[in-house]
């Protein structure tokens, strides 16, 4: 039968032993922080960085907490001088907007310049105007170094460096974000403005 002395010694180690386990695993849940967090901050923390950021009026923004947080948003890039990709695209998401009615106006479209050297904010409002751009859809310039981090962030990124320094062969997607929701896809923006409504109603509405 066990004595008192004992049974303290007994429970004494087991506590030292639980105590070990249990700072263990508390270093293991720190030294991978992700896997804890819930779908929307992991969201958050790999594409959609907090960088500072001027709409086409001259505010200057914050681009997570300021455009995409709580929001649903329709995102791409371009540049003013692009034809090829651009216009075409511009086009399409105009028209999109457009069959999207009553839906779009709780969407929040967003166009990044690629050119932040050249494409200021008086630049992009005069793009604006030509494309007959209104409300509810914000064009956004700002360092190289921001627009190049959103853009990789965001995947509109080449793997091959050749390809994706070559800024006229760049990736015409609009990237759709409920970021509410934690949910992330794509549409081509070369395709139609049909194919690009039925593509934000799906993920946005349904």
């Amino acid at each position: 039968m066990i004595n008192l002395e004992k049974r303290k010694l007994l429970f004494s180690a087991a506590s030292v032993f639980a105590g070990a386990a249990l700072a263990t695993a508390g270093v293991k849940a720190v030294s991978n922080p992700i896997s804890t967090q819930d779908p929307r901050e992991q969201m958050r923390l790999k594409h959609l960085p907090n960088v500072p950021l001027l709409t086409h009026t001259g505010e200057e923004v914050r681009f997570y907490d300021d455009l995409v947080k709580d929001k649903k948003v329709a995102i791409n890039f371009m540049y003013t001088v692009c034809s090829k990709i651009c216009l075409p695209s511009t086009q399409n998401i105009l028209e999109a907007r457009r069959l999207l009615g009553d839906v779009a106006k709780d969407i929040h479209f967003y166009s990044i310049s690629m050119t932040p050297q050249h494409d200021d904010p008086a630049v992009l409002r005069a793009y604006m105007k030509a494309n007959k751009i209104d409300n509810g859809w914000t064009y956004l310039t700002g360092t190289q170094e921001n627009v190049d981090n959103l853009r990789r962030r965001l995947g509109f990124t080449s793997g091959n460096p050749v390809e994706d320094a070559d800024i006229s062969r760049h990736a015409g997607m609009l990237r759709i974000i409920n970021e509410p929701m934690a949910s992330w896809s794509h549409a081509s923006t070369v395709t139609s403005g049909k194919t690009i409504a039925r593509m934000i109603r799906y993920e946005l509405t349904t």
